[in-house]
């Protein structure tokens, strides 16, 4: 009797029809040294000025060179100003389907006239690959 499909064969079928391959493939490359795999993350949107009304930062975390995304990455954002606050407050969010992260920031009201501007830095780790991006100076409204 031969045999119509190898076992390996049957394990990579189960996974792709469950649309897993890429994932399987990606998380055994996922290493700082091994140089098969690069991930980066990019600020999409950032706001002319932080105000008291909530702005929001977008940053992606993706695959370079390709139109592969990230989803459910844990970004860790923080910010240089004590007048600037963040939302949700711990600054951690999961990219979406999209491999995008989305954050709030405000000024705190008790932000000083003399406030000028803060920079927002994002980083995640995938594997043993850590990221770390930073915004340029973001302007800083009071009142």
């Amino acid at each position: 009797m031969k045999k119509l499909v190898s076992v390996p064969g049957f394990i990579m079928l189960c996974l792709s029809a469950a649309g897993l391959v890429a994932l399987a493939f990606f998380i055994g490359t996922w290493t700082a040294s091994s140089g098969k795999v690069a991930v980066e993350g990019a600020f999409v949107t950032v706001p002319d000025s932080i105000t008291a009304t909530t702005g929001y930062l977008e940053y992606k975390v993706s695959v370079p060179d390709t139109e592969a995304n990230l989803a459910g990455v844990a970004v860790s954002f923080s910010t240089t100003s004590r007048y600037v606050t963040l939302d949700p407050a711990s600054g951690t969010v999961t990219t979406d389907s999209d491999g995008m992260a989305r954050i709030g920031v405000t000024t705190n009201p008790d932000a000083p006239a003399w406030a000028r501007s803060a920079v927002v830095e994002a980083s995640f780790s995938v594997g043993g690959l850590s990221v770390t991006s930073k915004t340029p100076p973001i302007s800083i409204k009071t009142g």
